[in-house]
């Protein structure tokens, strides 16, 4: 088997590299994901081992091309990534990853993943020859196996979310905890710290006047002692330090604050089993959902908000949530470098309206009535299944309100909600 090791740091690299020749693999090394780029187009390795964070060409950039490439041939890719949140790990897989592993990792744990990688490259390339077998046999069987492929994706989207719903909730639950303790206990240390502080400087004080006027009497050592003492106050600056630990505990606590909101607005996004209508405050799910996605925008737009005073609307909060973290994650990828996205709400005739606006690369003319159609995207594959707007579709049309979208290319997009208010 050829396996491809894309990794900018050497010794990483290195680390890969060894794993892989112990268990008999041949290896090309790339040291940028530009590099590895043109070596799969020139060799088309059975697996990519590939850096998430890399120079010229990301991992998740590497991945997606890879996904969008000659479908004839199957690569198994693995991405190494120093990140474990859980958006970050269902951006992995959206990105058309098989499989991920969390740095830093053991190269018995680096082996055993690549032997799972060998035997589902061999059954793919096996799938494969069965499915080429069938189409040649009879050209009928494509039709079934399109709309077989069509309902599986379907089944298992609406599986997909339910599970990072329910994982969402739990791992939410589970780190309320160890955030209240944190919390107390960095309070606990600002006042012991407080007290601490207080004692250096009377020792400072007492050491500085002891200094201006040594004790007649006073043995060598002692003044050793008093000496040393100075010179290491002046080595490991003291004074900085008193200054700092104050700032770093703040810093600390308003860390522990970020986490505890960003966990809240988690469980109220993704709580799972919450079949029953209710009123919903939609500048709230608003607010909650921006927390979620934060991370997937902030690096590419400045979000401009404007909530206006709307009434309330009666549905289901985890199923609006979903409707518009789809329209926002899909705002932060039309955005190639940097740009902007507009949230206003309104009341308009007893209706609440919210305008998602983008200045992204915007919709191309004839593909903006298929926008709402499922499965149809115009994204590379690995990057999306086509079935988020037409979800989302479905979603405002239970809650008996529409949805529209303007569009112009190079200018940007905006999607318009209608909710019947109460």
């Amino acid at each position: 088997m050829k396996i491809l090791v894309a990794e900018d740091d050497y010794v990483s690299r290195l680390l890969v590299k060894k794993a892989v020749k112990k268990i008999g693999h041949d290896v090309l090394e790339a040291e940028n994901g530009l590099l590895a780029w043109q070596l799969f187009l020139e060799h088309k390795p059975d697996m990519v081992i590939s850096d998430w964070m890399m120079p010229e060409m990301d991992g998740i950039e590497l991945c997606r091309k890879i996904r969008g490439s000659d479908k004839k041939t199957y690569s198994y890719i693995m991405l190494l990534t120093a990140k474990d949140k859980m958006t970050d790990l269902v951006e992995v897989f959206e990105a058309g990853a098989d499989d991920y592993i969390i740095k830093p990792f053991k190269p018995d744990e680096l082996r055993s993943r690549i032997k799972t990688g060998e035997r589902i490259v061999t059954l793919e390339c096996e799938h494969h020859e069965l499915q080429e077998e069938l189409i040649q046999k009879n050209k009928t069987l494509d039709e079934t196996l399109v709309h077989l492929k069509a309902t599986q994706s379907q089944i298992l989207q609406s599986e997909k979310m339910a599970s990072i719903g329910q994982l969402a909730a739990g791992v939410a639950h589970e780190i309320n905890n160890p955030i209240g303790f944190v919390g107390s206990n960095l309070d606990a240390l600002s006042d012991y710290m407080g007290d601490v502080d207080d004692l250096l400087q009377q020792y400072q004080q007492f050491l500085s006047a002891l200094k201006e006027s040594i004790p007649a009497g006073l043995s060598e050592d002692l003044k050793k002692q008093i000496q040393d003492i100075s010179e290491y106050e002046e080595n490991v600056e003291i004074d900085y330090i008193r200054k700092d630990i104050p700032e770093l505990l703040k810093d600390c606590k308003d860390g522990t604050g970020r986490i505890g909101k960003i966990v809240g607005d988690l469980k109220s996004f993704a709580h799972p089993g919450n079949d029953k209508q209710m009123l919903i405050d939609i500048n709230k799910g608003l607010e909650s959902t921006l927390n979620v996605v934060n991370n997937e925008l902030k690096y590419k737009a400045t979000v401009v908000k404007d909530l206006g005073e709307i009434p309330m609307v009666e549905g289901f909060p985890q199923k609006l949530n979903q409707v518009f973290i789809n329209i926002l994650v899909n705002a932060g990828q039309a955005i190639k470098e940097k740009g902007e996205i507009r949230i206003q709400t309104k009341k308009q005739d007893g209706n609440v309206v919210i305008l998602i606006s983008d200045t992204g690369c915007g919709i191309e003319k004839e593909h903006l009535s298929k926008i709402f159609d499922p499965f149809f995207t115009t994204k590379e594959i690995g990057k999306g299944t086509g079935l988020g707007m037409n979800i989302a579709y479905n979603i405002i049309e239970e809650h008996k309100g529409k949805i529209i979208v303007e569009s112009t290319v190079g200018k940007g997009t905006t999607f318009t909600i209608t909710l019947p208010g109460k």
